[in-house]
């Protein structure tokens, strides 16, 4: 037996290319040897010395339960395989080899990761303050403290063929539709990769199949949002060392869907929704007309306004659909620069981009002012939208609407439009319609759209993800109140 363990040993030297940094101890218990490994690196040695070392001093027949006794304080788990040595050790687990195929991983784990803190891309004006971190445990945590029921279920795995990363898959049993799980868990089971180092790169093998620009799910730096969207029936992903969760399947309403709503009357959430479709509107469609009304249909502008806008341009040497590209370039180079730079340094560029450069542009006589309105009431309708998968695609269409604008004026924009609508409708990921509950038409989820009604009132779930298609939301006698599901 000792002849084996030395065998094991010798085999995870030559693997890890005799790393200093994993210390090995052999240990006699009575007529008993057993090895204490671990990484220096990963492991905290004050519990290696105070509480392992120590317990298993105090025992005196050294039996394999006496010691799993002995250690029971600590979080650990039997295996009994090479390869689960490997990826415990590498984990920052003390491994103790007992025997043949008998291996304790106990969890004693140095402190590598920073503590909870505030969200930096979801910021509301009210809601939780707290964030993912880069630890999945505490993720898994920050949710189940939020939803402290049975019925939520994680399923666990590990990708990567070198990071051998912990995923974990997280939905409400009773309300979560089984077919959809099982379906993200095949597509997470057929993923075979080198290497996961982020949740964008599962969320894009996921969506890899997705034909669409827009995305059909999100990524949530907030447990506030992966707990609401559980609740609805989806489905919530977690990568080990990424503090954001992976939230799917997702619709186009969605995107128009924020933490604060839920703290504001529904009139109140109604008019703001309203405001933000038209901003999605806004963002698309804005660069677009102005190319047709000038360039085509300038009957259409009032002729004080039209003789304003010639004016302006007279001196412009580019025709306006280069002059739109050229000041839409411009502005995504300061936002990505914007994003890239330190919080200080950023501001000044925004400052010298927007006002210096965008002064100086007017002034040689590059663009005309009425572009320069044009593009910033572009802009800034777009930074509403804080998913950067949802901006990206706005960009590649709007650029569409500006191609159909500058050949077929008014015409080229309804008839990208007719052809965006019917890509979009046509559309579904995992079964769930993209334009849901618009098209297909679902009287009950349009409750909770553009129009918010009382949350009293919305208590269709949608049919597509859940199993439960009704949730309580009525106000009962509290002794009478039960914590159960209505089903139709």
């Amino acid at each position: 037996m000792v002849n084996y363990m030395n065998d094991i040993i010798n085999k995870l030297k030559e693997d890890t290319n005799y790393q200093d940094k994993i210390i090995y101890r052999k240990k006699t218990i009575f007529i008993k040897t057993i090895y204490i490994i671990f990484n220096e690196t990963l492991t905290s040695s004050d519990s290696i010395s105070d509480f392992i070392i120590r317990s298993l001093n105090k025992i005196n027949i050294p039996t394999y339960h006496n010691i799993i006794n002995k250690i029971s304080n600590f979080k650990y788990k039997e295996i009994n395989t090479y390869k689960d040595l490997i990826y415990y050790l590498n984990s920052g687990f003390t491994i103790i080899l007992y025997s043949k195929n008998k291996y304790i991983a106990l969890e004693t784990k140095k402190n590598l990761s920073r503590s909870i803190s505030t969200p930096t891309t979801e910021n509301t004006p009210r809601g939780a303050l707290d964030s993912f971190t880069e630890n999945i445990e505490t993720n898994i945590g920050l949710i189940k403290r939020r939803i402290k029921s049975n019925d939520l279920w994680i399923k666990n795995y590990r990708l990567g063929k070198y990071t051998d990363t912990s995923v974990a898959l997280l939905y409400i049993k009773s309300i979560a539709k089984e077919e959809l799980v099982d379906k993200i868990d095949k597509l997470i089971n057929n993923i075979n990769i080198d290497g996961l180092v982020a949740s964008g790169m599962l969320r894009n093998l996921i969506e890899k199949e997705n034909k669409n620009a827009f995305p059909n799910a999100i990524s949530a730096e907030k447990p506030y949002t992966a707990t609401r969207y559980l609740l609805l029936g989806n489905i919530v992903l977690l990568v080990d060392n990424d503090p954001f969760a992976i939230i799917l399947p997702l619709t186009l309403n969605d995107n128009f869907i924020s933490e604060e709503d839920d703290y504001n009357k529904s009139i109140n959430v109604s008019i703001t929704r309203i405001i933000r479709y038209l901003t999605f509107v806004i963002t698309l469609l804005t660069p677009a007309i102005y190319l047709a009304l000038t360039t085509y249909n300038q009957e259409i502008i009032p002729t004080n306004l039209l003789i304003s806008i010639a004016a302006q341009r007279e001196n412009v040497p580019f025709p306006a659909f280069i002059e739109c590209l050229f000041m839409i370039f411009a502005f995504e180079i300061l936002r990505e620069s914007d994003l890239k730079l330190p919080s200080f340094a950023s501001s000044a560029i925004s400052i010298v981009g927007a006002l210096i450069l965008g002064e100086a542009a007017v002034n040689a006589g590059i663009v005309s002012p009425i572009m320069i309105i044009v593009v910033a009431i572009t802009a800034i309708s777009s930074l509403i939208f804080i998913e950067p998968e949802f901006n990206n695609a706005l960009r590649i269409k709007r650029l569409v609407f500006m191609l159909g604008a500058s050949i077929l004026g008014i015409y080229g924009v309804l008839l990208v439009s007719i052809l965006f609508l019917i890509n979009l409708s046509s559309y579904n990921f995992l079964g769930l319609p993209y334009l849901s509950p618009f098209a297909p038409p679902n009287i009950p989820r349009l409750k909770d759209s553009i129009i918010k009604f009382p949350t009293i009132k919305i208590r269709k779930r949608n049919p597509i993800l859940t199993n439960n298609l009704t949730k309580n939301t009525s106000i009962i006698p509290h002794s009478k109140k039960e914590s159960t599901y209505e089903k139709d």
